[in-house]
């Protein structure tokens, strides 16, 4: 089995993230076409709020994403036995 399990939640993880800040981002801009569309005379306003809060939907999603690769390379490593890909450690050299 090793990895695939990891590399299936990898898959969902990042799936649901993205989807998420999908329909986020497609909610947020329709309510502020709908109450520019009440209120023209606040459409400054709404522009300024939505790209907030999109810059905020869009953190949310790229930081669920790193955290699915992390959590799956986490697992993939203790799948492995704990071996780590790392380079070993230098040599430490002693100056007399």
């Amino acid at each position: 089995m090793g990895w695939g399990f990891a590399l299936l939640g990898l898959g969902i993880g990042m799936g649901l993230a993205v989807v998420g800040g999908g329909l986020g981002i497609g909610r947020l801009s329709g309510s502020a076409l709908e109450g520019a569309a009440r209120q023209p005379e606040m459409l400054g306003a709404l522009r300024t709020t939505a790209i907030v809060l999109a810059a905020l939907i869009e953190a949310f999603t790229f930081t669920a994403i790193i955290l699915a690769y992390v959590l799956a390379n986490s697992s993939m490593k203790q799948a492995e036995g704990g071996k780590s890909e790392s380079a070993p450690p230098a040599a430490v050299s002693t100056v007399k």
